[in-house]
Order: structure tokens, then C-alpha cells, then sequence
């Protein structure tokens, strides 16, 4: 008597019974891709976060949140920036990801990469768009899909800008003056 190796197959039903939720454990900060990504900002107030940034600039990884009270002891390093910060996500892929940008300086000047890109993210709000830097111009070229792309689909988590900050920064938060980034700032290592 043979194997029955038709027991093996499985029923056509047999996926009804899984249930499965897509979790996320890791949020890039970043702009999107220059000329690739078409993408939405979300609309809603809660979904920004405006806080200081330590930007290194020395790859994306490089950006810390810092412990408000170490801002007065840090400031004047010239790498602490007020900052928004901005929920989106990516037509292809579907990938969450957050995105910072600098306030004006103290006297109001703006650098126009800055203010173009705030004004794409404003449109971002109820189009798809993509970025791409005008080197010529100093600032943001915005294209928008003429195509009726349907609207994003924002996962269920995380469920709080909070959320969404902690994933994120879970290896870049700075809350204490001795950690490794400042003293190689200070020049103490």
C-alpha cells in the first residue's frame, strides 16, 4: 500500500483561517528619494513632531534625538536644529518613514532646499508627489502624479506619532552628557 500523497494538499481554504498583522520595527528618517519616490505626508497635526535634532550629517543614521535638558550644553556645537518633523510614506513599497526639516535660522533666512521642501510636503498632504533638487535653482523641483493614484494606505501601526519617533530613534536617542556622540564631539575620545 502507497502513501496517500494527496493528504499533503492543502485545502483552498486553508489561508481563511490566518490572520496576520504587519508589524513595524524599523522607520528610516530620511528625505525621500530625489526623482524616485512619489510619496504623501500625513495630513493630520499629530502626525508632525517639532523637537531639536542632532544632525552629524555623516550618513542618515546620524541624527539623534536629544534629552531637552542637555539642548543648553549642546547648542553650541552648530549641529543642534530646531526641527518638523514629517509622517510619510512611499507610493511603491508602501514604506513609512519620517522626515525632518530645519526651522528658519534666528533672523528668518531660510534655505530654499528647506522652504521648497515644505512646500512639497504641504501639497503631499492631498497629492502624490516626488522631489527632485534643482542644483541650478538651490531648491526642490515637485512633480505631481497626473495619475489617478488611489489614496495611501497607512498602517495600523504605529498608532501614535510618539510611536512612530521611538521606532525610529530607538538607537539614537542621546539622554545623558557622557554619551559616545557627544564625547567624540567634544573631542574626548
Amino acid at each position: 500500500m502507497g502513501f496517500d500523497f494527496s493528504r499533503l494538499r492543502l485545502p483552498p481554504t486553508f489561508e481563511q483561517g490566518i490572520t496576520t498583522k504587519k508589524l513595524v520595527t524599523t522607520i528610516p528618517v530620511r528625505k525621500p528619494r530625489s526623482g524616485l519616490d512619489f510619496f504623501r505626508i500625513r495630513p493630520e497635526s499629530e502626525w508632525t513632531f517639532q523637537t531639536y535634532l542632532l544632525d552629524l550629517k555623516e550618513d542618515e543614521e546620524e541624527k539623534y534625538l536629544i534629552d531637552p535638558d542637555l539642548v543648553p550644553k549642546i547648542i553650541s556645537t552648530g549641529k543642534l536644529k530646531p526641527v518638523t518633523i514629517y509622517t510619510g510614506i512611499t507610493f511603491t513599497g508602501q514604506v513609512l518613514f519620517l522626515s525632518d526639516i530645519p526651522f528658519p535660522d534666528m533672523d528668518g533666512k531660510d534655505n530654499e532646499y528647506n522652504r521648497s521642501r515644505r512646500i512639497a510636503y504641504d501639497i503631499a498632504e492631498s497629492k502624490w508627489i516626488k522631489i527632485q533638487a534643482n542644483k541650478a535653482l538651490g531648491s526642490y523641483d515637485i512633480t505631481e502624479a497626473v495619475s489617478e493614484l488611489p489614496e495611501p494606505r497607512w498602517p495600523e501601526e504605529p498608532e501614535t506619532m510618539e510611536k512612530a519617533i521611538k521606532v525610529a530613534f530607538k538607537n539614537n536617542l542621546i539622554e545623558a552628557y557622557d554619551h559616545p556622540v557627544l564625547k567624540r564631539l567634544r573631542g574626548e575620545l
